[in-house]
């Protein structure tokens, strides 16, 4: 699984996050709406596993 800096994912609850870059190997998410300051961080596995089971679902990358 390739993710990369500015690549964006929808939670299933509707929000739009975006790979704002990496602490060590772990993923950093920051949401695309600027009312929202919450970030989240998640491991390559927790990522992958996310994805496979519909958590987040990939909707594009750099804009």
């Amino acid at each position: 699984m390739m993710i990369k800096k500015k690549d964006r994912f929808e939670s299933r609850s509707g929000k739009v996050y975006e790979i704002a870059g990496r602490w060590g190997k772990d993923f950093i998410l920051s949401p695309i709406k600027d009312s929202d300051d919450e970030c989240l961080i998640y491991t390559p596995s927790e990522m992958e596993e996310f994805l496979e089971t519909g958590h987040f679902k990939r909707v594009g990358g750099e804009k």
